[in-house]
């Protein structure tokens, strides 16, 4: 059985790629960049949800020994209505090339049937399609994008709209981990998890132990909602993304991420990186 990993130069379809070639599973990287983008020695191909040509290229790509994708792992497209596409593909991918299992990383947000990936989680219901939704928390590796180190580093700042509200961040390795049992374990789940980090933390107390960790002063620096928005677009954020950001952080400040479990450990068999670990993993990012 191949894999097909849809975002596939993604935080988390990266990390989940390694799992794969380290037990040497056969899978192929899909991103709208393809080969150009993917790390090396890892296949890949374009692919692209607004472009309906790119969509049977996966299934033309030849495998060792013959093998076909049974299974795919889906990374929603920053469009608006994204799950009119995906939800289109998923049944393409069912009926045409006999795909039986599906991953999709939606966010904690996400509810069964509402807009967003929620509907793509009640289309597998509808359909009768094998499987699982994972809905992470926020990702430890925001922090190591190019914007906000370059804040950080200059700035010594982290700005977002959260106030004090508590958040349970999470690592993409720990996703990618999840991800990968879900994607090769001999049952589906047919079922969701709330990929959860092992404590919960505000933005005060990340800027807290980054301070520590880099040996100077990192404060959070918290905005209005509208501020927030100009901030991201200011920064080079489309209104799209930035709308969703702000809508996430707003969310996060009134305690809607303020929650805990152990999916992770029951799941994987050991608990999720800390942030202090993930800190000192990647201190010279922030140097």
């Amino acid at each position: 059985m191949a894999i097909l990993l849809i975002g596939g130069t993604g935080k988390t379809a990266v990390r989940l790629a390694q799992f794969l070639q380290n037990d040497n599973h056969q899978f192929l990287l899909a991103s709208r960049r393809g080969q150009s983008a993917a790390p090396q020695g890892m296949p890949a191909i374009k692919f692209d949800w607004m472009d309906k040509s790119t969509w049977k290229e996966p299934f033309l790509f030849r495998f060792v020994a013959g093998e076909k994708i049974r299974a795919i792992y889906l990374m929603e497209p920053l469009v608006p209505e994204p799950w009119k596409p995906m939800n289109e593909f998923i049944s393409y991918a069912r009926l045409e090339h006999d795909v039986s299992r599906f991953v999709l990383v939606a966010g904690t947000s996400s509810q069964l049937g509402e807009p967003g990936m929620g509907m793509v989680w009640q289309h597998f219901l509808l359909t009768g399609a094998n499987y699982c939704v994972l809905r992470p928390s926020w990702f430890m590796e925001n922090l190591i994008q190019e914007g906000p180190v370059t804040v950080i580093k200059n700035e010594g700042k982290v700005y977002t709209a959260c106030g004090q509200g508590k958040i349970p961040f999470i690592s993409a390795t720990d996703i990618a981990a999840v991800a990968y049992r879900a994607l090769t374990d001999p049952k589906s789940y047919n079922c969701d998890y709330r990929i959860l980090g092992p404590e919960l933390l505000t933005y005060d107390d990340i800027a807290e132990k980054l301070s520590t960790s880099l040996g100077r002063r990192i404060e959070h620096v918290n905005l209005s909602s509208e501020d927030r928005y100009q901030n991201l677009v200011d920064a080079g954020a489309s209104d799209y993304y930035a709308r969703f950001l702000v809508n996430l952080e707003t969310a996060a400040s009134g305690g809607f991420e303020t929650h805990m479990n152990d999916d992770v450990l029951q799941v994987t068999g050991r608990p999720p990186k800390s942030f202090d670990l993930f800190a000192q993993q990647y201190r010279a990012v922030w140097l």
